[in-house]
């Protein structure tokens, strides 16, 4: 479980992070997130998860717990 104030980051990375939203998970440890609109989305060559403070940050301060390629 996240700490109170926390959420979980979703960033997709070209040259430098973006932020994709912020989401946090449910009782049974799963996570979803619609992503209605993301600039030059198929630029994009990576995604990472941080946690960071309530309603996010312009980049990442948190830990990376995931990576993902495309």
């Amino acid at each position: 479980a996240l700490p109170t104030g926390k959420v979980y980051q979703l960033w997709a990375i070209d040259d430098r992070p973006v932020s994709a939203g912020v989401f946090g998970i449910d009782a049974g440890q799963k996570g979803r997130m619609l992503i209605k609109s993301l600039p030059e989305f198929s630029r994009m060559k990576k995604f990472a998860v941080t946690v960071e403070p309530d309603g996010g940050r312009p980049q990442p301060t948190g830990a990376i717990y995931l990576v993902g390629q495309t």
